[in-house]
């Protein structure tokens, strides 16, 4: 567990962001992005010091459990789980199947004998893997699942619409290359805090704060703000 900070001074809270358009980015200015800004919301609400990384998302769980992160801001899983507290809903986010336009997907069945791009780690539905003959093709994050999709080399992406949309919009793609997307479920961003390096009073801080963020619109007035990043080129319905 981690020791108590001397008198005066702020507990440090070591996080990490998922390195994902639009939720964590590396730019110019430095890093950036919806969860790196609720991430660092959150640890000032909770009176903590942040340090917050951008990093790849595979690398979240790892960190949590070799005691390299405190605190990372994800859709969770059993992997997740098994070394970090789920500590409290952040942002519920719907997830959906993307496909081209020019050869759209209009229901689960229509993945049948066909390719599917997720993320390595990211949460499977059972009514998803339930499809026959479907082909899952992990890859390394949205932005990779969304490039293998444009070219051809799987017929759908999966993955929360927020992701796959704002993969999307990084990589200079407009919406318009879409089909209207399937939605699959809602997942919901999760704060989890490592089993490592957590205490019943960084947990119960944590919670509180993100509470009390929800309940005052912040959370939600960054979602909305990252929605009008989208200007007029909207997702698609």
């Amino acid at each position: 567990m981690p020791a108590a900070p001397a008198q005066g001074q702020s507990e440090l809270l070591r996080i990490e962001t998922i390195q994902s358009e639009p939720f964590g980015r590396i730019g110019p200015q430095g890093p950036s992005g919806l969860m790196y800004d609720i991430g660092l919301l959150i640890a000032q609400r909770a009176g903590f010091v942040a340090e917050n990384r951008v990093v790849p998302y595979a690398r979240t769980v790892l960190s949590l459990q070799n005691g390299g992160a405190d605190m990372v801001l994800r859709f969770s899983n059993d992997e997740l789980r098994a070394v970090a507290h789920q500590v409290a809903q952040v942002l519920p986010l719907p997830t959906v199947l993307v496909s081209r336009r020019e050869a759209p997907v209009h229901q689960l069945q229509d993945l049948a004998d066909r390719a599917l791009a997720v993320p390595r780690s990211f949460p499977m539905p059972d009514r998803l893997n339930a499809v026959p003959g479907l082909r899952l093709q992990a890859v390394n994050s949205n932005e990779h699942a969304i490039k293998m999709l444009m070219s051809d080399r799987v017929d759908a992406a999966y993955g929360s619409n927020l992701g796959l949309f704002g993969a999307a919009h990084g990589l200079g793609l407009k919406m318009q290359a879409f089909a209207p997307p399937v939605q699959v479920e809602t997942q919901a961003f999760w704060l989890h805090l490592a089993r490592r390096t957590s205490t019943p009073a960084r947990i119960e801080r944590l919670a509180q704060a993100v509470e009390s963020l929800r309940r005052d619109g912040s959370i939600e007035r960054l979602y909305q703000s990252t929605l009008a990043d989208f200007g007029n080129d909207r997702m698609p319905a």
